[in-house]
Parts: C-alpha cells; structure tokens; sequence
C-alpha cells in the first residue's frame, strides 16, 4: 500500500469506531428532552451526524503517534467532533448559511419553521436558538473531556489545549468576519489583504483543523512540549494549503454541502481574492463578487476571471508550496516512527487530492 492507502484504511477503521460514538451519543443528547427542548437538540445531533470525521481521527491518530492502545483516544475524539459541530452551527449564523453538510442549518431550519408568525422575528428567533446550540455544543464537549479522563494525570494540560484551541480558532473567526464588512465599506487596506488572510488560515483553519486535534491526542499520550512544537509546525503548513484549497473548491466545486456561490456572495476575503485585487480584472470582479443573488452565469464569470487573471493558477501553487514544506518539516521530525509517519503523509495527499 502507498502512504495515502495507509492512511485511509487508518481513516476508515477509526472513522467506523468514531460514528458509533457519535451515535450513541446523540442518542443521549436528545434522551428526555421535552418538547420545546428537543426540536434543537435534534437540529443539532442532525448536524452531529454524516460528517466526515477528519479532525476526530486526527485526534486519534495524534495519540497512536507515541501511544498503540489507538482506541483510548476515542472519546477525546468524539469531544472534538462535538466541538466542531458547535462552532460550525455560530459560524453558519455568521455566514448567513442555509446549508451545512447538505442538511439545513439550525438557525435557517428555525426560520423555516416559524416564519409564518413573522419573518423578521422568525430570522431573530432562528439565530439566538442557533446561538444557544452551539455554545451548548462547545461546552459540552469539554465536560465530555473531563468527564471521560477524570482520572489522567494530565487532564488539566488536556482542558487549557483544547480550550486555546477554541480561543485561537475565534480570534482567526473575529478577522474573518471584519475584512468583508471592511470590504464592503470601502476602508479594506488592500496591500495587507494578504498578510490578513493568511492569519485567518493560521489562527482559524490550522489550529482548529490540525494543530488542535493532532497536538491535543499527542497531550493524552504524555507527549512533551517539543513534540507539540513539532507537530504545530507541520499542522500550521498542512493547514494553510488545506484551506487554501477550501477557499478554491468554494469557488469551483458543486460538492462542498452549500449553496453554490455561497463564498461569492459571502463576500469571502480569501487568496484568490487578494490576488485578483492587484490585476486589471479587479473592477469587472468587484461586479459580481458580494452580490447576494448571482446567476449561474455570474458564478461561471467569476471561476474564469480568477483563471484569466492569473489568480487561480497562483493559488494553486501557494497551495502546493504549503503542503510541501509541511511534508519536508514531516521528514525532519525523528520522534515519530516511519510506519507512522506514513500516515501523516498520506494524509496531506489525502487533503491534497480531495475534491470536496
């Protein structure tokens, strides 16, 4: 087997394991809930289901690097998961999203139900019930934490990890949220759109992505501070390359579990835009991107301006250099052993290959 086959019979195994988990927790979740509670819980577990899993299996896989009783780690990784849905919940209110994973998201499901009482008053109702869930959400993955690993020595490195996690994935999400409005307003500085952008892959999608994950299952495994060095330095390339091929797929892909055009309308501050910001093509993009109705033929005009002006070819090699330089500071790490260093490459090639 190559290194990507390892690592997706790795990914598979641990994904099976992962589900029942997930499973068996929902199934709690929504256990002698009332019913005015219930309707979110459900919303949420809804959510809390099909998902792909990566970043719990991270979790796992952060463990197995020192520890071989993989499974131990299991419910740290189903505490992330939980996280993860959390935030993904404040982050659809954020982006006004309708969709998550092909399903419809807490705070538009809401709407939907109650709109015939009122629509601006059904959106409100929508986005503070969504609000409530996924802060309910991220706390209950760290009583899950405490809970199920009351007795590990270091239980208390494991919380400030995972909680650091949260806090750095916020302070990428607070930039996130300000460039577009920036943007939008006409007080955007253009020539540090770049350097900006590239915080918010590193505060945002890294840390929470693969940082947090991989460094909080090498913790459980009593692993030391320059082992958790290492591996942030390999997550922080891995995952600037991985989101800068989301922000890609946002624009290219039909696959992504949103409404087509969702980044275009959302006004997204990415890489692509960054670069098209410096080419003569800015004023025709600035027509179409941050409309909040675009056309199947404005969406088409926006994939083949960032293709003319270069801007998607540049992407995609940045994109490239980063899972690069993630794998050759992979190489350079001598603690990890080679069968499971394996799994690590493979799964940057896993990322680098994905289409969706």
């Amino acid at each position: 087997m190559n290194d990507t086959e390892k690592f997706m019979t790795y990914y598979k195994d641990t994904k099976e394991k992962l589900n029942e988990k997930i499973k068996e927790y929902n199934e709690n979740l929504e256990k002698d809930k009332g019913p005015i509670l219930k309707p979110n819980f459900s919303y949420f577990t809804n959510l809390n289901s099909d998902g792909k899993l990566v970043r719990g299996t991270l979790v796992d896989l952060g463990y197995y690097l020192l520890k071989e009783d993989k499974d131990y780690a299991l419910d740290l990784a189903l505490a992330y998961e939980v996280f993860q849905t959390g935030i993904l919940v404040h982050d659809d209110i954020i982006d006004e999203d309708e969709k998550r994973r092909g399903k419809d998201t807490i705070h538009y499901a809401n709407y939907e139900k109650y709109k015939q009482y009122g629509e601006e008053e059904a959106r409100h109702l929508g986005d503070s019930l969504a609000i409530c869930m996924g802060t309910y959400g991220m706390y209950d993955a760290a009583r899950l934490i405490s809970t199920k690993y009351h007795d590990t020595k270091n239980l208390g490195a494991i919380l400030t990890n995972f909680i650091n996690t949260v806090l750095t994935t916020i302070r990428g999400e607070l930039i996130d949220v300000i460039l577009p409005f920036q943007g939008k307003a006409g007080i955007l500085e253009e020539e540090k759109l770049e350097d900006n952008v590239m915080d918010i892959y590193r505060l945002k999608t890294a840390h929470y992505t693969i940082i947090g994950p991989l460094s909080v299952g090498i913790l459980l495994a009593d692993g030391t501070e320059d082992q958790m060095k290492d591996i942030a330095k390999f997550g922080e390339k891995a995952g600037i390359a991985f989101q800068i091929q989301d922000d890609i797929l946002g624009i290219y892909s039909d696959e992504m579990g949103k409404i087509k055009g969702s980044d275009i309308k959302e006004f997204k501050q990415t890489i692509l835009y960054s670069y098209i910001l410096k080419t003569k093509w800015k004023k025709e993009f600035l027509k179409y991107y941050g409309k909040k109705e675009l056309t199947e033929e404005e969406i088409e005009k926006v994939q083949d301006l960032l293709k003319e002006s270069g801007a998607y070819e540049k992407a995609v090699e940045k994109m490239n250099t980063f899972y690069d330089e993630s794998l050759q500071i992979l190489e350079k790490i001598s603690w990890i052993k080679e069968e499971k260093k394996a799994l690590l490459r493979g799964f940057v090639e896993y990322l680098r290959n994905r289409k969706k």
